[in-house]
């Protein structure tokens, strides 16, 4: 759900061409590279006619332009010309600004995916020679991670895709920094003063007091309870013995403890609050305080929606995300299993969904597979994130192991917008060709990602999915209560009102027939009445819309982008992955807000869209420490934590647990401040959110030294560098420039100007 920039083509020639001869050296060393494999290149095609450089040059050339430049190197033995070749890749959110007449043409064909083929002015590219082409894109590239990938060579009509190496320059100079607005949001660069600035705001917290002498208020809890009352003693887990008993009239999912030295008693309504109680006692460890405990939930909605569809990762691996969610008492698995790039979820009766739904690959008609989009090349066979569906063993197999955790799983089909990968699978039984003439955008940038909904089968081919989804959680013995039909993003031109209302209400009707309870994002409160009692998902980042719906008499679930897409990058440094359209979203964002209480508010859910995912072991990056925020926001509303408390429980309890169970994080980078000393002399200080790990620097990449104290900086030194290493981990390098020139390039522009993303 990324917002894009609308396509823009301006005329005028903005392609510059360069020539020079490549030395013998670096074609080998390419060829080299090739060979051991470094660019995944399949074994057909080990030795590619091509090769790609790309570079970062400058953001804001003109208002909202950026550009980019491509070096084009000649690895054959015969000269590449302009015949009978297209090369094609993935490139997410910028989109280019092209002219015809010049060397090369740049095409956006769908959304993501694009080719350059060479024109007829295209001049032979003779061995051993390279081309570079600066290229103007409309929008700003501001991470290095933002880039093109998956090139491949298709060399006249029925040829095999040759997959060509390409190399990147990491972002080196001050203009690449370039950022725009001057907020922590929106800094010109994640730079050194602004993260001092930030961590002193996070470690300048007051802590909670002590309680007398003995006890913390705060204990080594996420979520922390609601109440404590503490005795004298201690009590040994395994020694205790542990009684259960019901009451009936304490809130759902809720629990009460009383724990002495010999027992520990658990009073809750339901098996959920006997579950909770005993994850208190997991996280507390082998030793817990005596005294009693009160607790229970301020949502009963608390979740993450994790997105299979723009890049897939095996089922298996989301046992681990399920069981850190168990562990913070978090009850909701939102698994978003179709969208416009594939259709992740076997359906009886309708193969076709994942035998070519399920795939992405090169392809001129899309009757075996999907175009390639975001990456994972072009093979629709091969084992990458472009590949790949959840058998219904395997979701049946997943939704006990959920179950057993007290996590239930709601599975999104999203409709009647974001369906291209349904529309491909099925052919002309969800479309025909006038209705494909429509005119049409989708915010994703794709022209036909809508199914006609005034085909009979659009809503026969809707219960089919339903029914055989309800089948599925009936065998699991979780039955399914609620559906998330998406709703959102249906570009205008697509369908009438009266089409889409239609529709929808038929889907209404199916839903009613199973007793499911109507999920979605925001936008569906335009065609869901409040008597529905459909949950509307409020993903915009203010209080304004879930307060207009919640006043509306819709059940609303928080899903705030700017606080809870786990998407987004961390911070604005250049070497962070992840998306910014709305922000950017920390550990500290998704804790550090007052989220909206209303009696109509019944959740809050964390997204981690797929768009940026290449692997397993980045959804974990992208979620770890984030999820810690979330666990104690949707359990207590208004925790009584501080900032600073909330850092010490997540750095200095939960993330080094990660460490030890062997999961992928991320870790706050440093903060460095130039400041005079007592002689005069320039110092640097650093600081760090953690206590335990070090602190490294250098100045202008000369070694890397362990920081104590403030250092004197050498006279004529340029850039200091900075980086934290801890539990096995190093966070990103901190930058910060001490020459006036350096700051003058880097951020006076964006200060004076405004200018924005």
């Amino acid at each position: 759900m990324y917002l894009c920039a609308e396509f823009c083509k301006i005329t005028s020639n903005y392609f510059i061409i360069v020539h020079f001869n490549l030395s013998n050296i670096m074609k080998t060393i390419v060829r080299l590279l090739s060979v051991v494999g470094l660019f995944a290149l399949t074994a057909c095609c080990s030795n590619p006619p091509m090769s790609i450089h790309w570079e970062m040059g400058k953001n804001d050339v003109t208002p909202g332009v950026c550009e980019l430049y491509y070096t084009i190197t000649n690895l054959s033995d015969e000269p590449i010309t302009n015949e009978g070749w297209i090369l094609y890749f993935n490139y997410m959110s910028l989109h280019p600004i092209y002219t015809e007449g010049d060397q090369i043409l740049q095409t956006e064909l769908q959304a993501s995916y694009h080719s350059i083929t060479p024109t007829a002015d295209f001049q032979p590219l003779m061995p051993d020679s390279s081309r570079t082409f600066k290229l103007l894109f409309k929008g700003n590239a501001i991470r290095q991670t933002s880039r093109p990938e998956g090139f491949f060579l298709v060399k006249g009509k029925n040829k095999k895709p040759i997959s060509i190496p390409c190399t990147y320059a990491p972002f080196t100079r001050p203009e690449q920094m370039k950022r725009g607005i001057v907020t922590w949001e929106k800094t010109p660069y994640a730079e050194g003063e602004y993260v001092y600035d930030y961590v002193e705001g996070i470690l300048g917290n007051e802590a909670m007091m002590r309680l007398g002498d003995e006890a913390m208020i705060v204990q080594p809890l996420l979520p922390q309870p609601k109440q404590m009352e503490y005795a004298e003693g201690v009590c040994e887990v395994a020694k205790a013995e542990v009684v259960v008993r019901t009451d009936a009239n304490m809130v759902a999912e809720g629990y009460r403890m009383i724990i002495t030295p010999s027992t520990i008693t658990i009073e809750a309504s339901d098996e959920a609050g006997v579950f909770y109680a005993k994850q208190t006692l997991k996280q507390w460890g082998e030793v817990v305080p005596c005294g009693s405990v009160t607790d229970y939930p301020d949502l009963h909605h608390r979740g993450i929606m994790l997105d299979v569809v723009r890049n897939y990762y095996p089922v298996d691996s989301i046992y681990r995300v399920l069981d850190i969610m168990a562990y913070h008492k978090l009850n909701v698995l939102h698994f978003h299993l179709t969208d416009d790039e594939a259709w992740r979820l076997e359906i009886p009766g309708l193969p076709q969904l994942t035998e070519i739904g399920g795939r992405r690959g090169y392809t001129t008609d899309e009757s075996e597979c999907l175009l390639p989009m975001y990456c994972g090349g072009w093979d629709p066979n091969a084992p990458t994130t472009a590949n790949g569906y959840i058998t219904r063993e395997k979701y049946i197999e997943l939704l006990k192991y959920a179950g057993e955790r007290h996590i239930r799983v709601i599975p999104e089909i999203d409709m009647p917008g974001h369906m291209r990968a349904a529309k491909k699978a099925m052919g002309n039984m969800l479309t025909d060709s006038a209705f494909d003439a429509r005119v049409y955008k989708s915010a994703q940038n794709y022209t036909d990602n809508v199914i006609d909904v005034t085909k009979p089968y659009a809503v026969e081919f809707v219960d089919h999915v339903i029914t055989e989804i309800v089948k599925m959680h009936e065998e699991a013995g979780q039955p399914l209560t609620q559906l998330n039909i998406g709703g959102d993003e249906v570009p205008k031109g697509a369908l009438t009102r009266e089409e889409h209302q239609a529709f929808i209400d038929a889907v209404l009707a199916i839903l009613e027939r199973y007793n499911l309870q109507p999920m979605g994002w925001e936008e569906i409160a335009h065609f869901c009445k409040p008597e529905t009692k459909a949950v509307c998902y409020s993903w915009l980042n203010s209080n304004t819309k879930p307060l207009e719906m919640a006043e509306a008499g819709y059940p609303v679930v928080l899903a705030n982008a700017n606080r809870l897409y786990f998407d987004f990058a961390y911070c604005n440094h250049h070497e962070e992955k992840g998306l910014n359209w709305g922000g950017y979203t920390d550990e500290y964002r998704s804790f550090d807000w007052e989220p909206l209480i209303h009696p109509n508010v019944v959740g809050m859910n964390a997204q981690l869209w797929g768009e940026v995912i290449r692997s397993f072991a980045q959804v974990e990056w992208q979620i770890y420490p984030k999820i810690y925020g979330l666990a104690e926001r949707a359990w207590n509303n208004r925790s009584a934590l501080t900032l600073s408390d909330y850092n010490h429980l997540v750095y200095e309890i939960f993330v080094p647990q990660l460490a030890a169970a062997g999961c992928n994080f991320h870790i706050q980078q440093p903060g460095v401040k130039q400041v005079a000393n007592d002689n005069g002399e320039l110092t640097v200080a650093m600081n760090k959110v953690m206590e335990g790990g070090e602190i490294l620097y250098n100045f202008d990449d000369s070694e890397w030294q362990v920081y104590s104290e403030p250092v004197v900086v050498p006279a004529g030194t340029a850039i200091v560098k900075a980086k934290v290493r801890y539990l096995g981990k190093e966070s990103n390098t901190t930058w910060l420039w001490l020459t006036d020139a350096h700051q003058v390039d880097a951020h006076a522009e964006e200060k004076n100007t405004g200018a924005t993303f």
